[in-house]
C-alpha cells in the first residue's frame, strides 16, 4: 500500500506560537523536533497497518523543517523550498497510485476563532478561498484535490478546531486526533507528546485498515475556485498569472481543466501575489 503524508506545523503537538514555526524565530528548533515526532508517530501507525511505501511531504513555510536524521526509517521525505515545489503541500501526490492520504499538524482556515494561527495557504496574502462558493481551508482544499486523484484522506491531526473543520468537510468516517485545545491564536491547552503520539500511531493504523470506509472528498466539477486577497497590489500581481480572471479589486478566479491543474495555477498566482518588488519599483 502507498500512503501520502502531508505535514504542517501549526497543528503539531505543543506548537502554540509563531516563535516555534519559522527559522528566524528563537524556538524554531523545538517546533521542528515536535513536528518530526508527530510525523513519525503517524508513519509508525501506517507501517503497523501494512503500508509499504510512505511519502512524507514537508508542507510548512520553507518546507525544510522535518529533521531528516530523526525521521522514521520507513518514510521517504520530500523536502525542499516551496518555490521549487509547484504543488506545494501536495507535491508528488500524482507520482504513483496512493491508496490513502494523511494530514499531520494541519490548522484551521482563515477567519476561524479559537485556532492556532488560522490561515488559508498563505496567511500574508489570502483573506479567503472558496470552492463553489464555500470557504475552504487547507484541509478541505487539499482533500478535494487529492479526491480528484481518487485518494481519500483518512486521518487529520491538529487542534480541536481543525479536527471539527475536518469532520465538517470529510465526514465522521475519517480518523481524527486533537492534540491541543486552542484558546486563541497563540495559546492552547496542550497534551504532551507522551499522550498524543501513541494516539496518532493508533489512529493512523486504524485509518489505513479501514480506508475502504472513507470516500475521497470531491466537489462538483468544474469547480469554481475563487481567492480573495488582503491587498490590491497582491491581487494585481496574482491576476497577471496566465488564465487567471480578475473578478474585483481583491478577487481572482482560478481556471483549470482539472482540479490538479487548478491547484498548480493557484500556487503560481500565490507566488506572484507574495512577490515583493524592489523598493524602487513599488
Amino acid at each position: 500500500m502507498n500512503v501520502y503524508v502531508s505535514v504542517d506545523i501549526e497543528g503539531i503537538t505543543g506548537v502554540v506560537h509563531g516563535d516555534m514555526m519559522m527559522p528566524s524565530e528563537r524556538e524554531y528548533d523545538r517546533g521542528r523536533r515536535l513536528m518530526t515526532g508527530d510525523a513519525n508517530a503517524a508513519v509508525e501507525g501506517l507501517v503497523q497497518a501494512g503500508a509499504t511505501y510512505i511519502l512524507v511531504n514537508d508542507g510548512h513555510g520553507p518546507m525544510r523543517n522535518l529533521l531528516f536524521e530523526e525521521l522514521h526509517p520507513a518514510a521517504h521525505l520530500l523536502s525542499g523550498t516551496g518555490n521549487a515545489k509547484d504543488y506545494c503541500q501536495l507535491e508528488a501526490a500524482d507520482s504513483r497510485p496512493f491508496d490513502a492520504a494523511v494530514f499531520v499538524g494541519y490548522h484551521a482556515m482563515a477567519k476561524t476563532p479559537l485556532a492556532i494561527h488560522p490561515h488559508t495557504i498563505a496567511g500574508a496574502a489570502v483573506a479567503e478561498l472558496r470552492l463553489n462558493g464555500r470557504p475552504h481551508g487547507e484541509t478541505g482544499l487539499n482533500a478535494a484535490i487529492l479526491g480528484s486523484l481518487g485518494i481519500p484522506v483518512v486521518l487529520v491531526t491538529g487542534d480541536t478546531t481543525t479536527v471539527a473543520e475536518a469532520r465538517a468537510f470529510l465526514g465522521d468516517a475519517i480518523e481524527k486526533v486533537a492534540v491541543k485545545e486552542a484558546r486563541g491564536r497563540n495559546a492552547a491547552i496542550c497534551r504532551p507528546p507522551g499522550a498524543t503520539r501513541p494516539e496518532i500511531t493508533a489512529a493512523a493504523a486504524r485509518a489505513l485498515e479501514h480506508r475502504a470506509a472513507v470516500r475521497p472528498y470531491t466537489v462538483e466539477r468544474p469547480a469554481r475556485l475563487e481567492v480573495d486577497f488582503l491587498t490590491m497590489p497582491q491581487c494585481d500581481r496574482a491576476a497577471r498569472t496566465a488564465g487567471v480572471e480578475r473578478l474585483g479589486p481583491l478577487t481572482i478566479l482560478v481556471p483549470g481543466e482539472s482540479p490538479w491543474a487548478q491547484y498548480y495555477t493557484l500556487w503560481a498566482a500565490l507566488r506572484s501575489a507574495l512577490y515583493e518588488p524592489a523598493s524602487w519599483l513599488a
